[in-house]
């Protein structure tokens, strides 16, 4: 017996790692949270199974955050160049014996100002299928709400675990253009694993159920502007264009994982995932028409070796996203023939990490280094008309993190850098109908972004004062700032209390 509490109070040491391997206090476990090894992993912790095995403590928090996006001009024109947001959410992650539980639930309300050129949500899902108008539109109000509940447990022989994820949206504006958009996603995964030595071997399988309806009114008495059904850079279907003010989007993704990781904390760990994406971009008001379909297909890989103060990690993502339009013939009792389809919209990435972490303690104070170096490579094809757009960058970034124990109080402070350099670009735009010339400005202002030298600084500080040994709050603020021409700025200022338990 006295042999088994060694081992297992040596397995509870390495996993452990960081400032206060031995603290059990809420600052310690503070400390080991927000340590930069601590979320170093990111694919490993998609299968339910083996998350049980990120942190080796529990810890709950409830949160209240105030955030602000703000750029000088527009980075990305369809998602506008200002966003603030009102967050409440509540997290948790609780350890009983062989057990792990985990969820998190919570609510976000905000204004978008500066979109233009889309009336959709869920951009980074949809596109390049987006419901647009010409005219500089007022802010978009949005309110989310997201719910997510984890289990799994581990018998020393088999581990096991699964979750289901809600989360809904609501978009919308009270002047014209006045767009309705509700968003739902739900998620269901499981993972199962078996002990091999220090390693757990284990696979997941993930689904996911997404749907967006929109709706756009007008009720000026001017009449209403125009709104186009986007296909892919300065291309939209014409044949539909003014009509369909009433869209939605429906689909399914897969996702499957094989994971091999270490539960004592340190080795080498390995996570691969796929997934596919199938969605149809259906015209509700013209008889629930199939406009397009999407497709998108992405494999990832992330390989690390851990240490208990130090790791390395690469990351790989390859993908491809295609989207095909479907080809009518004329109405017979208001229904459109389907007489053919074309493969109009490619869109390739790859992007690849390598990155490292070393921390180091010693009395009451700690200090973590979190270097990386990047590559990343977009290239978006259209067919017909032909038209492309191609990036390729490198980027290296630096962030140093120092924690001081002062008194009972622990405080945090972070800086960092990133320097992203294009090594090669290209923008080609052909036949650009006059009513979309506003469409072609847009994508070469963005192209703008991409295709320069971009750098960025970020800080953050964090106060945690304990009120008991159990309970904390923490204040904190980060403020993040880019730069990527002579005379534009993007600003990020998230401001966070806590409560931690």
């Amino acid at each position: 017996m006295k042999q088994k509490i060694i081992i297992i109070t040596t397995l509870l040491a390495v996993s452990m790692p960081g400032l206060a391997q031995t603290d059990t206090t809420v600052i310690g476990r503070v400390s080991r949270h927000y340590s930069e090894r601590e979320s170093m992993l990111q694919l490993a912790w998609e299968n339910p199974a083996v998350k049980q095995w990120q942190h080796g403590y529990s810890v709950s928090d409830i949160n209240l955050s105030w955030q602000l996006r703000h750029e000088d001009e527009s980075i990305i024109s369809q998602m506008g160049n200002h966003e603030t947001t009102l967050a409440f959410d509540a997290k948790t992650y609780m350890k009983h014996g062989a057990s792990t539980l985990w969820g998190e639930a919570g609510y976000h309300n905000g204004r978008q100002r500066g979109i233009r050129w889309n009336e959709t949500s869920d951009i980074q899902v949809v596109h390049p299928y987006l419901l647009a108008d010409s005219v500089s539109t007022q802010a978009m109000k949005v309110e989310r709400y997201d719910f997510m509940g984890g289990y799994a447990a581990d018998n020393g022989k088999i581990a096991w675990g699964a979750t289901i994820g809600y989360k809904a949206g609501l978009y919308y504006r009270n002047v014209d253009p006045r767009p309705r958009n509700v968003t739902a996603d739900l998620d269901l995964s499981a993972g199962l694993g078996v002990h091999c030595g220090s390693h757990v071997l284990a696979a997941s399988l993930k689904y996911k159920k997404y749907k967006q309806t929109n709706n756009v009114a007008f009720y000026s008495e001017m009449g209403s502007d125009k709104l186009y059904h986007l296909t892919g850079l300065t291309n939209d279907y014409g044949r539909f264009a003014g009509t369909g003010y009433s869209t939605y989007y429906k689909g399914n993704m897969w996702a499957a994982s094989v994971n091999a990781h270490p539960f004592v904390g340190q080795g080498l760990s390995l996570s691969i995932v796929g997934t596919r994406l199938a969605l149809d971009n259906i015209l509700t008001s013209i008889n629930k028409l199939p406009m397009a379909h999407l497709t998108d297909n992405a494999l990832s890989g992330e390989l690390a070796w851990l240490r208990a103060d130090w790791g390395v990690r690469s990351h790989l993502t390859v993908s491809r996203r295609v989207g095909t339009e479907n080809i009518f013939g004329d109405p017979a009792a208001q229904v459109y023939l389907k007489i053919g389809s074309l493969d109009n919209y490619h869109e390739n990435r790859f992007e690849a990490a390598l990155d490292g972490v070393w921390q180091h303690h010693w009395g009451k104070y700690e200090l973590g280094l979190h270097p990386q170096l990047g590559y990343h490579h977009l290239n978006i094809i259209y067919s017909d008309p032909n038209e492309q757009l191609q990036v390729n960058d490198a980027s290296v970034a630096i962030r140093g993190q120092g924690s001081a124990k002062l008194g009972r109080t622990l405080a945090t402070l972070s800086v960092g850098g990133e320097w992203i350099l294009p090594t090669s670009s290209k923008l080609t735009l052909n036949g650009t109908k006059d009513e979309l010339a506003g469409l072609q400005r847009a994508i070469e202002n963005d192209f703008t972004y991409l295709s320069n030298n971009r750098i960025a600084w970020t800080t953050a500080l964090s106060v945690t004062i304990p009120l008991t040994a159990d309970y904390a709050l923490r204040a904190g603020i980060d403020w993040w700032h880019g730069r990527y021409t002579a005379c534009n700025r993007s600003h990020n200022l998230n401001t966070t209390l806590s409560f931690i338990f």
